[in-house]
């Protein structure tokens, strides 16, 4: 099982299942971009990430964007913010290292955090594709 855009151009093939309350069952697709694996939750009119938010050291969102942890794995996970659809993975040729982050952008939004908080393995989150370029909605199974 595949899933594909509205011209029938395959995004990845469906490795699971996400249930969205009661009402839906959506695709987990692993997409192939630039020599990496990144998993995506797809709805039928937009992705979403499976990473975590995007952590900055400003207090605005600005500068450059941090994800936190360990990420030796096959499969990354993607985070999806602006612009357009980008997906932001974490760049592991980068060592760790510790920092503040005063700053959080989810779905759009930036959140000051005052005070900060820590992270203790921050590396950079790297901006991959925006995936409205490549995609075009509606999204379907074949």
């Amino acid at each position: 099982m595949t899933v594909v855009d509205s011209v029938g151009t395959q995004i990845g093939g469906v490795v699971g299942l996400t249930f969205d309350g009661s009402q839906r069952v959506l695709a987990n697709v692993v997409l192939q971009q630039d020599g990496r694996m990144i998993a995506l939750i797809v709805y039928p009119d937009h992705f979403e990430g499976t990473g975590p938010s995007l952590s900055y050291e400003s207090t605005d969102c600005t500068g450059t964007p941090l994800f936190d942890g360990d990420f030796n794995t096959m499969i990354l996970p993607g985070t999806i913010e602006g612009p357009g659809s980008t997906v932001y993975v974490p760049d592991t040729s980068t060592p760790p290292q510790a920092l503040t982050a005063k700053s959080l952008l989810q779905l759009g939004m930036c959140f000051p955090v005052p005070g900060g908080f820590g992270l203790p393995s921050a590396i950079p989150a790297v901006p991959l594709v925006d995936l409205d370029t490549l995609y075009t909605p509606p999204f379907s199974l074949q």
